[in-house]
């Protein structure tokens, strides 16, 4: 049964137009845009047996994780069918990337970075390409993706441009908006909002209590509901964190980061996808698009820097709508989020911690959740 995203984006992109599409976490976005990359790439070879097999369609993607996880799918989509890809993301030899995609391919997937790094060191041609996709288009153009992004852009013949998020700003609606010409909007549920399948929880809890506190819900067998991701906010905060776990409750935790290499990171997925590891400590690697099947759970422990990631980051524990639960750590080293977070945590109806309603920091009129009276704080 298709999802409402995938109802109205597959319907949408295969008119040809471009599209920028917004939904929740967990929600089908990934086939909503691969089903008409496959169905028109399958087409076109279809009705054009020359033996040119340059790539017609690409899909950027800001980690590697998403890549592989895009292609996969765009696999088992295509089976049956012309269409081949080629993942380009760092980590793995570039030599055996070039030589996929000189073979003939359909579908490149890959990061902007590596992709450049490919284009500037080899001759490939994407004149063919018919089809771009900027999937978390709100991350891909900020600063850091954004002149990357435009590169690969300008070098294309005014392809179709699909681009897809949880999470979107005025600023992608503009610059979206002068990428391609009668843009298609698509929005399914509320813009900027985690899933309402997913059941928040916030803490109050000052820096120095955070690992104690983390500690003693991975000990509690009603609180501690595996498989589940803690996120924090550096690479040697996973490691050191992960490590800390394991010793201090007997749980079996790893880090995943991008400082750790293609396979480390590969095999440490596999590990916790399969039941082998009941929990990862993550950096924003797996915070945006991975479809973590099973995961029950996410601890925010550190607070990402907004809430537009903290959004993605709790998004992990819904897919397709599943229930699963999010904590997060709040104090007051957060306070340029406090706004924000007490939004978020409103749309749920979720219980808002009595010191996060009592800060200066908070401006505005909200309910503190179900059966608790309305009243006005922080004036």
């Amino acid at each position: 049964m298709p999802t409402p995203i995938q109802m109205q984006g597959i319907a949408a992109a295969l008119t040809g137009k471009s599209l920028l599409a917004s939904a929740d976490t967990g929600s089908g976005k990934t086939a909503s845009f691969l089903v008409p990359v496959v169905s028109r790439c399958a087409t076109f070879r279809h009705g054009n047996l020359s033996k040119s097999k340059k790539p017609l369609a690409m899909v950027l993607t800001p980690t590697r994780e998403l890549c592989i996880q895009v292609e996969e799918q765009a696999k088992l989509l295509g089976k049956g069918l012309p269409f081949k890809t080629a993942l380009v993301i760092g980590g793995d030899a570039m030599p055996r990337q070039l030589y996929r995609i000189q073979q003939g391919v359909e579908l490149i997937v890959g990061t902007p970075g590596r992709l450049i790094d490919l284009l500037a060191k080899h001759d490939i041609e994407l004149d063919d390409i018919m089809i771009l996709v900027l999937d978390e288009v709100d991350c891909m153009l900020q600063q850091g993706f954004r002149d990357q992004v435009m590169q690969i852009f300008r070098a294309l013949s005014q392809p179709q441009v699909l681009m897809y998020s949880a999470t979107m700003s005025q600023e992608v609606e503009k610059m979206a908006s002068s990428m391609a010409k009668d843009l298609i909007f698509v929005s399914i549920g509320q813009p900027n909002r985690p899933s309402k399948a997913v059941k928040q929880l916030a803490i109050w809890v000052e820096s120095k209590q955070k690992k104690q506190k983390l500690f003693d819900i991975l000990m509690s067998k009603q609180h501690f509901l595996p498989p589940s991701i803690v996120y924090v906010g550096s690479r040697i905060g996973a490691d050191l964190l992960s490590n800390a776990i394991t010793v201090t409750t007997g749980l079996k935790a790893l880090s995943i980061h991008g400082e750790k290499s293609m396979k480390e990171r590969r095999e440490i997925m596999k590990s916790f996808l399969v039941g082998e590891v009941p929990l990862v400590v993550a950096t924003g690697v797996l915070g945006r698009g991975v479809d973590l099947l099973g995961v029950r759970q996410v601890i925010v422990f550190d607070m990402p820097n907004c809430i537009k990631e903290y959004v993605h980051q709790i998004g992990r524990a819904s897919r397709m709508g599943e229930d699963g639960t999010s904590i997060v750590f709040v104090n007051e080293e957060n306070r340029n989020l406090f706004p924000d977070l007490v939004e978020v945590l409103k749309s749920s109806g979720a219980v808002i911690p009595r010191e996060l309603v009592n800060s200066r920091y908070v401006k505005r009129s909200f309910p503190m959740g179900k059966g608790q009276r309305k009243r006005k704080y922080g004036s």
